[in-house]
């Protein structure tokens, strides 16, 4: 099994490269810092396993396993987050994620899902199913991508080239995110995002 594992941390990169390693048949032939090297990555070689770290530089993650999916049907992901947001969760799961764990696992529950997942079900575990369940959805998947990437420093121009949309459209999706959040600058949005959960 190839795997290629994405997260911008190195620490843990390291130390889950050395826990898949130990199992037979899995070997670890590529790590990315950022989501912009993900693609080329899969380019490069075949991949069978992307292990994907929710909040990653260089762009939207639910977006790049969404394209991901798209382009390569056979991949099995499976993001892992830190986040405790059910939108964020839910979003995930949306994006077609194989598996969507919360990164306080263990490592046997890791290869556990590994396992599922090679065996062609979908993984949610307990607690992100909880999350996903109590998860009160104000923002659409769109709009969310579109506030992270803007949280990440993306003029609107930029949002647009990397959602593929229209910065009319970026625009537009911006200004329902203040509105359903009740904020009225990009401080006040951050600062609200952030109580959220939401980056």
């Amino acid at each position: 099994m190839n795997i290629l594992l994405a997260d911008d941390h190195t620490l843990f990169r390291q130390g889950l490269k050395l826990l898949l390693q130990s199992q037979e048949g899995m070997r670890v032939v590529a790590e990315v810092a950022s989501l912009e090297q993900v693609q080329p990555a899969l380019q490069q070689q075949a991949i069978d396993l992307l292990i994907l770290d929710y909040h990653m530089p260089g762009g939207e993650s639910s977006a790049v396993l969404g394209y991901c999916k798209q382009r390569y049907p056979e991949l099995k992901v499976i993001a892992l987050t830190g986040t405790q947001s059910g939108i964020v969760l839910k979003q995930l799961r949306d994006a077609r994620a194989d598996a969507v764990l919360l990164k306080d696992c263990s490592g046997p529950e890791l290869l556990h899902c590994i396992a599922q997942v090679m065996d062609g079900r979908t993984v949610l575990s307990d607690a992100v199913q909880q999350q996903i369940a109590t998860c009160n959805e104000q923002l659409t998947a769109r709009e969310l991508q579109t506030v992270q990437l803007i949280y990440q420093g993306y003029a609107s121009a930029d949002v647009a080239t990397q959602l593929n949309l229209s910065a009319k459209t970026v625009d537009k999706h911006r200004e329902n995110v203040m509105r359903k959040l009740q904020v009225h600058n990009v401080v006040q949005l951050i600062h609200k995002l952030r109580l959220l959960n939401l980056i």
